[in-house]
């Protein structure tokens, strides 16, 4: 398949998909390697971009997927008037920031950085899908660890966590 055959078949593939698809499942549905692949998907990116598609790629980590152009988004409120995105409190951000800068981290840990308790915070964090357990420390009483999640990276725009702006000590 030549460069043009493989980014239409993307497309295929991520439409049907409806969400973020692995860099590496993709590459080898396609027979090609990731490194090549990745090479296409940047072509196919400018390409959007530059056109102006309505339609554009994201690279959200290690994966792709599609997304609205932003450029049409007042076309899009207007048309499907979609439920906004739920504001986090400061408790639920101040949690999440300590999630996002230290993770793996357990609930002791955020506890003893806020000061306080952050059980309700971190439930409702899960339930929004924005962090997730990744196992257990092995340290006495194997705490949960904590993570981000895609979702944490599509709710703040951001492709991976090396986005995150740069700590400053206040």
């Amino acid at each position: 398949m030549n460069d043009e055959a493989i980014k239409k078949a993307l497309e295929s593939v991520l439409f049907i998909a409806g969400d973020a698809v692995e860099i590496s499942d993709a590459a080898a549905a396609l027979e090609i390697g990731e490194q090549e692949l990745g090479r296409i998907i940047d072509d196919l990116m400018l390409q959007k971009e530059e056109s102006g598609a309505g339609v554009l790629l994201k690279r959200v980590g290690n994966k792709i997927q599609l997304c609205s152009n932003p450029a049409y988004m007042p076309y899009i409120d207007k048309t499907l008037q979609p439920v906004k995105k739920t504001k986090l409190s400061q408790s639920l951000l101040e949690t999440l920031s300590i999630i996002a800068y230290k993770q793996p981290i357990t609930r002791f840990e955020i506890e003893q950085i806020r000061g306080v308790r952050c059980n309700y915070s971190i439930a409702i964090l899960i339930e929004r899908g924005l962090i997730d357990r990744a196992g257990k420390k092995k340290t006495l009483g194997n705490p949960m660890l904590y993570t981000t999640t895609d979702e944490f990276l599509r709710h703040f725009g951001i492709a991976s966590l090396k986005e995150l702006p740069e700590l400053t000590q206040g």
